[in-house]
């Protein structure tokens, strides 16, 4: 018997059987069973000889050292991060923007694409330990908690956030389908500044490029709770173009009962030069099939009740499954100025059990297909200006709804139920102009459209057509009185759309199909943001490198819940949100690097809809960053070693009355020893998060995580 059918929950919950689950099911499970033994007898053998290799390194480490081995900081003519030049890319912009390349993704932990982002000052990202359903972003005091809302990603020009979702509310995200591997770039921009970035772009936008070449590398990892993953990256250059090909197969059986995993990510990109340009024509599959622990209280927690290894124990066992494969092309210039093009097309369907109290459970389901464009133009002025202007279209058609199951059987009875045809599109210009040699304007404007058809299944009255638009503009200026210092501000506008249960409401109560009632919500304008930016960098001598921002940010008409579970949605006034962020980068030699981050925002309800609850739920108003990375040359290899420190202050919630309640605060700690030897790479890496009770996602619920875990990899590059 498997891991989930041998226990019994220790809160008294005893789980069903594997002959209750579905054949399909069954089929994935066994498949994975034999998927893992096989990882495990190819890799127990590296994950020994690493663990025997660390005892040797660490007396032998301090014997050389390294001429040139980390990135020292550098600074150009275009200042200290490249803001005073005139540039399309995002580090040229007047506000905070942090980039993160292949080798940093090398050096970090990554179990999924949330970690890569641990680094980034005042970002808090994580998972919600319940498969893959997607991941809050939490940046400049929004919560994230649409899964993956208030932060607008592309994805080589192809916006990620679902406007509307059975799953995670209006902006949901799901980039599960993106390994590392995959990755060329990834850029982070604090605040809605960026005119390209248009839907969700409240807390600001990540823009992440894929990858065209490299190295083709094969590697594998066994690690703590089961988990097992083999990575293979294939990279093939012919007479007319590059082949770059990444796939992966991933198992785990998760720290807590009913936690199985098992996933698959093919990738494949072709990139042919054409004209003055690079076509590239890309494929992506990915599948995974989850069970899902549920949450535990934390009253039960703190009393004994549960263990923290244990699954929800009043839930009914809990699982989902989501498949997604498109093709997207591209077409780049081979420098900044001429046309870049985008079209694709997709398919995503996500089903998955949650909440309720056993027997009873509900099936949450997206069936969607969607396809869409980009289309953009940049013309240089010489050294005087450069202008971007461009436009997008989006349109996605299919099903989203909320079923009642009651002992495995359909009730025939709907939280809610959508077929929607949703369109989408905008015109974007963004400028940049050299006033004078130290001083550079950047102003954009961005006009975005709506345009639905809502068909609202479980209440008819409420179906409506919706349109409407939003106008955002920015400005600001970058001054750069010397090259080792950078001086911006900025103001910009941001929103994000109304979803389809704001403007179609489904209202309380879980009832048949056709129910009478309901009244739609045409009148719903998307929720609108103004933030004001300043900020600097500077370079302090040779080593030294410091980054500060400080913000503000007002969100008008700001769309909420009238009351949690009501299922109906009305504005509730403004919301403001104020605070800094400070990092410190500091290279004393080449071998050395130590790096740090605090941020603090100060997040205020103006018109909470219960009186005096003014603080948002699960928000911390503190994230801080610790790290320090080290490589020396070691037996005709290298070295490489680097730890880093998180911390997130404990986050507000409320049970009764006005008075907060406090959830832990959280620490964690990441680990990575590396050893590379001609083309192979041995690495031990361990996670730490030490708090009793801790979580990223805290409230009234949590989501235990170990206090140990970890892991080996070994790489084979060619």
């Amino acid at each position: 018997m498997g891991k989930r059918e041998a226990r019994t929950g220790r809160g008294g919950a005893r789980w069903t059987t594997a002959s209750d689950r579905p054949e399909w099911l069954q089929a994935i499970r066994s498949g994975a069973s034999k998927w893992k033994t096989c990882c495990r007898m190819v890799l127990a053998p590296t994950a020994q000889g690493a663990l025997l290799m660390s005892g040797v390194l660490a007396p032998a480490m301090a014997q050389e050292r390294v001429a040139v081995v980390l990135d020292a900081i550098q600074v150009s003519a275009d200042g200290v991060t490249g803001k005073r030049g005139l540039s399309t890319g995002s580090e040229a912009l007047p506000a905070a923007v942090t980039v993160i390349g292949q080798d940093e993704i090398a050096r970090t932990n990554v179990k999924d694409f949330t970690d890569l982002l641990r680094r980034v000052p005042g970002v808090n990202a994580f998972t919600y330990g319940q498969g893959d359903i997607g991941s809050p972003i939490r940046m400049r005091g929004f919560s994230g908690n649409a899964h993956g809302g208030d932060v607008a990603i592309y994805v080589d020009g192809v916006p990620q956030n679902f406007p509307s979702a059975s799953q995670g509310g209006s902006g949901m995200s799901d980039l599960s389908w993106l390994t590392p591997d995959m990755i060329e770039r990834i850029e982070v921009i604090k605040g809605p500044f960026s005119a390209l970035y248009g839907d969700q772009a409240r807390s600001g936008a990540i823009n992440i490029t894929t990858r065209t070449g490299g190295a083709s590398s094969l590697s594998a990892t066994l690690g703590r709770f089961g988990y097992g993953k083999l990575n293979g990256v294939l990279v093939k250059e012919g007479t007319h173009g590059t082949l770059f090909a990444a796939g992966e197969v991933l198992t785990s059986e998760g720290f807590r009962d009913n936690s199985d995993m098992t996933r698959g990510n093919l990738f494949a990109k072709y990139t042919v030069p054409l004209s003055d340009g690079l076509l590239s024509l890309r494929g992506h599959y990915y599948k995974v099939s989850f069970d899902s622990p549920g949450y535990l209280t934390l009253a039960d927690l703190r009393a004994g009740i549960v263990d923290p290894r244990d699954a929800n124990p009043y839930a009914v066992p809990l699982f989902g499954d989501a498949e997604r494969y498109g093709a997207v092309l591209n077409y780049a210039p081979r420098g900044e100025a001429g046309w870049n093009a985008t079209a694709y097309v997709e398919h995503y369907e996500k089903n998955r059990t949650n909440g309720g109290t056993a027997p009873s459970t509900n099936f949450q389901s997206d069936d969607r297909n969607l396809f869409g464009g980009r289309l953009l133009h940049t013309s240089r002025f010489g050294d005087l200006a450069l202008l971007s202007a461009g436009a997008e279209m989006r349109y996605d058609r299919g099903d989203a709804w909320n079923q009642r199951y009651t002992n495995g059987q359909a009730s025939g009875l709907y939280t809610n139920a959508y077929r929607l045809e949703l369109l989408t599109y905008a015109a974007f210009v963004q400028g940049q102009l050299k006033i004078a040699e130290p001083l550079k304007l950047v102003a954009g404007l961005r006009h975005d459209r709506f345009d639905y058809d809502i068909d609202n299944l479980k209440r008819p009255a409420a179906s409506t057509t919706y349109e409407a638009s939003v106008t955002t503009p920015r400005i600001g200026l970058v001054y750069t009185p010397v090259d080792a210092l950078e001086l911006y501000a900025n103001y910009g506008e941001g929103f994000r759309s109304a979803g389809a249960p704001e403007i179609s409401p489904q209202g309380p109560g879980v009832i048949p199909l056709g129910s009478a009632g309901g009244v739609a919500s045409g009148d719903l304008r998307p929720p609108k943001v103004e933030s004001y930016d300043v900020g600097f960098n500077a370079r302090l001598g040779p080593a030294w490198r410091v980054g500060a921002s400080l913000y503000t940010t007002k969100n008008s008409s700001e769309i909420r819940e009238t009351f949690s579970g009501s299922g109906v949605f009305e504005p509730i006034g403004d919301t403001e949100r104020e605070g800094y962020e400070v990092d410190v980068d500091f290279v004393p030699d080449p071998a050395w690097r130590l790096y740090g981050s605090y941020g603090y925002v100060r997040a205020r309800i103006k018109n909470p809809p219960v009186a005096g609850r003014d603080l948002i739920a699960g928000l911390p108003d503190r994230v801080a960053s610790l790290g320090v990375e080290y490589a020396t040359p070691f037996a005709d290899g290298m070295v490489r070693a680097n730890a880093n420190y998180q911390y997130l202050s404990a986050p507000p919630f409320y049970l009764a009355g006005n008075t907060p309640e406090y959830a832990p605060a959280w620490l964690r700690y990441d680990l990575r020893l590396s050893y590379q030897r001609g083309p192979s790479t041995w690495t031990l890496y361990a996670i730490l998060q030490p708090k009793r009770f801790a979580s990223e996602m805290t409230g009234t619920s949590v989501d235990p995580r170990p206090r140990v875990d970890g892991g080996a990899t070994y790489t084979y590059t060619f």
